[in-house]
């Protein structure tokens, strides 16, 4: 009997390099702040005015947003574009601070957003209506304890996780009146740690755990792994605990006590002292963080009664040429599908 090809391969070698860092590694809490210049914003107005005399829709293809923002946006395009690929091999977020969202009517910000993303990247599906901008704010749905209810749509603390693209781009708009600060770790800190103090876990992570869709898409779950190693790099993708936690609800399947123990392991390592970095968005902030080497994490917000209330814009954004792996490591990296009954 030929012997059977070998499964993916763990990696047993802590990682090494800039990915692998500690918040004191960080030149600022943000890590990579971009200010942006009175150049670049006399460019987002050049692009802000073509869109007036001819709009395009923000479900357009990449192609039209890109080429626009070339055209309008020059530099601070290549910026952007250099920025977001950058945090693949280094630090794995960054900030491009000072756009000019005060200035903006809803639409003009949405657009200027669209283009930012499509010089980054491919933008991805977020949700089966096929939108390419979420808003993250309070819905007034309650928590995550809801099976229907989402991360984004949430006043309530988040646990450190990853997001579907490679990038997670977050504009803030207005900012809450308390809370929602921003938290960053190293998920390739979060192995080494792992490969110290557990090894014998590494075959759990990399074999991966139920998540509950939250009737985002069919099937109501599904398995996905945290810890991936292809063509030499290792990738990470931590989902909301919460739906692991909620997945038996509709799989009966209960999570083994190995199971949590092992999500409990993972958060408390990116929660220890040190690990990880924190602070508040500002109006007019566009936070990149990649999900395939850090993984992040917000506090509880409140808002101003009789205020417009914290907005942030999100986009998932798959990076030109990115690394390659599996569905099995992230399942909706290339975007969530329709249900059967939402198909035209």
């Amino acid at each position: 009997m030929t012997p059977p090809d070998a499964p993916q391969e763990i990696l047993t070698e802590p990682v090494t390099g800039p990915t692998a860092w500690m918040a004191a590694d960080l030149p600022a809490p943000e890590g990579v702040v971009h200010e942006l210049t009175p150049a670049h914003l006399d460019e987002t107005a050049a692009l802000v005015k073509a869109l007036r005399d001819a709009p395009l829709p923000l479900l357009a293809d990449r192609g039209p947003w890109r080429a626009l923002a070339r055209q309008t946006m020059p530099t601070l395009s290549d910026l952007a574009h250099s920025t977001a690929h950058r945090t693949e091999t280094h630090i794995g977020t960054a900030v491009l601070r000072g756009l000019p969202v005060a200035d903006l009517a809803p639409d003009e910000i949405r657009g200027l957003y669209r283009a930012l993303g499509a010089v980054m990247g491919t933008a991805v599906s977020q949700n089966t209506r096929g939108e390419y901008i979420a808003d993250v704010r309070d819905y007034g749905n309650g928590g995550l304890d809801d099976s229907t209810v989402r991360g984004h749509q949430t006043t309530s603390a988040l646990r450190f996780h990853s997001d579907d693209g490679d990038l997670a781009l977050l504009l803030c708009v207005r900012p809450a009146e308390n809370g929602g600060t921003s938290l960053i770790a190293s998920a390739m800190t979060i192995y080494n740690e792992l490969l110290r103090r557990a090894p014998h876990l590494l075959g759990l992570y990399y074999n991966g755990f139920v998540y509950e869709n939250r009737d985002e898409e069919d099937p109501p779950a599904y398995r996905n792994a945290v810890f991936g190693y292809y063509h030499g790099q290792l990738t990470c993708r931590y989902f909301l605990r919460d739906y692991v936690d909620s997945s038996p609800s509709v799989t009966s399947v209960p999570v083994s006590d190995l199971e949590r123990y092992a999500l409990d392991l993972f958060e408390a390592l990116a929660q220890r002292p040190g690990a990880a970095t924190e602070y508040a968005l500002r109006a007019g902030d566009l936070q990149l963080v990649n999900n395939n080497v850090v993984v992040h994490a917000r506090r509880s917000f409140s808002d101003a009664v009789g205020g417009g209330g914290r907005l942030l814009l999100r986009q998932w954004v798959n990076l030109d040429g990115g690394r390659r792996f599996p569905t099995t490591l992230c399942r909706h990296r290339y975007g969530m599908r329709k249900k059967p009954d939402e198909r035209g």
